[in-house]
Formats: structure tokens, sequence, C-alpha cells
């Protein structure tokens, strides 16, 4: 836990530091105004280390196809999770800290989600019912807080990006996650993530990457 904290404090540290020698790197950990240009600087602060990124903001991919939600069925792996609200994951066990196993549709188009998480010292399997919406990219969960599950971009055979929203609050929680077919790293499929989340949200994000960490409930 104290490698953890201090982690962050490094990120702030730098970012700090970025906001004292460069005009660009200008996004306040507490700003809220929208992008002014294309490029849109950010700050990551990460679990253990600080990543400063470049995004475009007209740049999130999307999944270009209607959604064919028979070919999300089968087995993926957590590569990556990111959140705006850090109590969501900086420990083992909060609450939204879930490795996703497996999605698998149902006759009726909902999506029912296999995760595992850190619960009593084990690791346990839950169980998520997706119920579809009028979006078909979106999907009305109760699980741990978050009442939405919503696919940002997949490709059906190599990453999905999924995340788990809570939409009653007035500023809105999210745990967004990169998911894999296989544990295999690729730096390409992170950045696009990263483009991903990003405009999902104004503020501050945490990214944990799970290919640097020992994990429980990896799989």
């Amino acid at each position: 836990m104290a490698r953890l904290w201090a982690g962050l404090l490094s990120a702030l540290l730098l970012h700090k530091a970025l906001r004292a020698h460069t005009a660009s790197a200008s996004l306040s950990l507490k700003s809220s105004e929208p992008p002014r240009a294309a490029a849109m600087p950010c700050l990551l602060l990460t679990l253990g280390m600080a990543l400063v990124c470049s995004v475009q903001a007209t740049d999130m991919p999307q999944t270009k196809q209607n959604l064919e939600l028979p070919k999300l069925a089968g087995t993926w792996h957590s590569m990556a999770m990111a959140t705006n609200n850090v109590s969501l994951m900086v420990m083992v066990k909060s609450a939204l800290r879930v490795h996703v196993t497996s999605l698998w549709p149902t006759p009726e188009d909902h999506l029912e989600i296999v995760l595992h998480r850190w619960e009593n010292n084990s690791c346990v399997e839950k169980k998520v019912l997706g119920e579809k919406t009028e979006n078909p990219k979106k999907f009305k969960i109760n699980y741990m807080g978050a009442n939405e599950a919503m696919l940002l971009d997949t490709d059906y055979d190599n990453f999905l990006f999924l995340c788990l929203t809570d939409t009653t609050t007035r500023i809105q929680c999210l745990m967004c996650q990169y998911l894999a077919r296989v544990l295999v790293e690729d730096d390409e499929i992170m950045k696009g993530f990263i483009r991903a989340f990003r405009p999902l949200h104004k503020r501050l994000w945490y990214l944990l990457d799970l290919r640097k960490t020992e994990e429980p409930c990896h799989f």
C-alpha cells in the first residue's frame, strides 16, 4: 500500500513539474473545462507510474458496423483498468476492481458478464446480467453501484473496451476495461484504449496496467 501511494504522489509531483515547464501540459487536477483544440494533452495517474499522453479529442474509436453480439461470446482477459474515481480500484477489494473472464449473449439479446473479484481472502466468481436497452451498445446492470455496462469498441477477435458506469450521480463514476482474447501485450491496442476512454470524462483518470501488475483473480 505504501508503494501504491508513493506512486500516486510521484505522479502528482510530475504533474506540477509539467505545468511549471510547459504551457501545453496545462490540464489541472481540478480542471473541468472542455478542450479547446484538437490535440488534448492529458495526465493519467497510474497506480505506480505516471503516464503523459496526447489524445486527439475527435479520435475516439467506435465500432463502425452494427454490434454483432454473438461474436462477443467466450473468454476474455482484463489487461487494463481506468477510472475517474480512484476509490473504485485503489485496493484489491475495491468495488469495481473486477476481472471480466467471459461474456455470454443470451437468446433475448441480453449479455451475461462473468467476472472475478477478491472477496474474503479468495477469488470469487460473479455473474452479472446486462439487460438490453434501446442502444445496442449499452446494457442495464445492477452491480456494486454500477447500473450500466457500455461497449466502447471491439474487433471481436482481439480486444473489447467495456465500461461499467453509475449514471445516477451528478458526476458519473466510470470503470473502463481493456479486455483481450489472449494474454499478449499489445501497445497499440493500449493506446487505442486510452483514446477511447479519455473523452468520456473531463476530469483526471487513473490507469492500472494489469500487464505489469501481480494481481489476484487475473486469469
